[in-house]
């Protein structure tokens, strides 16, 4: 396995960082649009109906991201098992001290979409629960509230933290 994806990085690397780079544009980028849409639409509309519009806007746009959110740890591994090479030999002690400080980088940045994607289920989570006929429509407003006022906006930050890490480690190769 390990052959075939250093294969892939040799022979399609610019792709492979393309493919990267455009899912993690889509998934902040597309946050940071529903964040404005969410906020700024339909402030003539009762709340309820409101309320269903974001609720549904939000799990579609969640939905759309699952194919990108894929993509981009699939080829996050890709690049990189290559830095983890180079930095730790077979016998897991350390071989290139340089590669090693940017393989930190790699696994805090992995660490930060990691947190994302736990922060969408929550919002996910929250959303469902919003819909239903457990909350009432004060505490439905209420977790639509928490959603849009912390939890987006904290992803929001997270993946400009995250995109700003990789390009420091794409200048640093």
């Amino acid at each position: 396995m390990r052959d075939f994806i250093y294969q892939i990085m040799t022979d399609y690397t610019n792709q492979v960082i393309f493919l990267h780079v455009i899912s993690a544009v889509i998934w902040v980028g597309g946050m940071m649009a529903i964040l404005v849409i969410t906020k700024t639409a339909h402030k003539s509309v009762s709340d309820e109906r409101r309320l269903v519009g974001r609720a549904t806007l939000i799990k579609s746009y969640f939905k759309f991201l699952i194919p990108f959110i894929t993509l981009s740890a699939i080829t996050a591994i890709f690049m990189a098992l290559g830095y983890k090479d180079n930095a730790i030999g077979e016998d897991g002690f350390i071989i290139d001290y340089s590669s090693m400080e940017i393989y930190k980088y790699i696994t805090l940045k992995g660490s930060i979409w990691g947190a994302m994607v736990m922060n969408m289920f929550l919002m996910v989570w929250i959303i469902s629960k919003a819909e239903k006929a457990d909350c009432k429509l004060q505490k439905a407003a209420d977790c639509m509230w928490l959603v849009n006022t912390y939890l987006l906006p904290i992803n929001i930050l997270l993946g400009f933290a995250a995109i700003y890490i990789g390009v420091s480690i794409r200048h640093a190769f």
